[in-house]
């Protein structure tokens, strides 16, 4: 079981639908960071998600700081997965997130852009702490990451687990 899934939203909340009905192993928590102000928009529902949690803000956080509410929400799990609302799941690849993932690194998806779907367990945010607040709205962040893991020698498993993502699906929505 996948015990978070934290996914921002900004705009576009068809795709967020066809990602969510593309959940095809069990999520505990599914934590929608929606920040478009889209108060109207209802989840769809998916028999393998627990619980859904979907908080609204009237303007957008961030990349990192909705990614890092998502994991202060639930500061006990062993690892948090986080990914674009813009991906499809499709065949195995949650359940191999779920069998890939350990406390102490980082798994990225074996999509052109690896950090639309990625893990990060326990061990490595306690290491090295959360994602940078400063890079906003977004990019770079990724980055910023990942040279801070290989600087403290935290693996990072750049796997081979394929996703359907639509790239800058926010951009094309005219956000830039």
């Amino acid at each position: 079981m996948i015990p978070v899934l934290i996914v921002p939203v900004l705009a576009r909340h068809d795709l967020l639908d066809r990602m969510l009905a593309s959940i095809n192993y069990p999520v505990k928590d599914l934590v929608i960071i929606d920040n478009g102000g889209s108060s109207n928009y209802k989840p769809v529902w998916n028999q393998w998600v627990s619980k859904v949690h979907h908080w609204t803000f009237p303007h957008n956080l961030g990349v990192s700081t909705s990614w890092n509410l998502g994991i202060k929400a639930f500061p006990y799990a062993d690892y948090w997965m986080v990914c674009n609302f813009d991906i499809e799941w499709s065949g195995e690849s949650l359940q191999l997130f779920a069998e890939t993932d350990t406390p102490d690194s980082l798994v990225l998806s074996g999509s052109p852009q690896p950090w639309c779907v990625f893990t990060v367990g326990w061990q490595v945010v306690d290491k090295i702490g959360l994602f940078d607040e400063a890079l906003h709205p977004a990019y770079f962040e990724d980055n910023d990451y990942q040279r801070r893991c290989n600087y403290a020698n935290i693996k990072t498993n750049q796997s081979f687990i394929p996703v359907a993502h639509d790239n800058s699906s926010t951009l094309h929505a005219g956000y830039t």
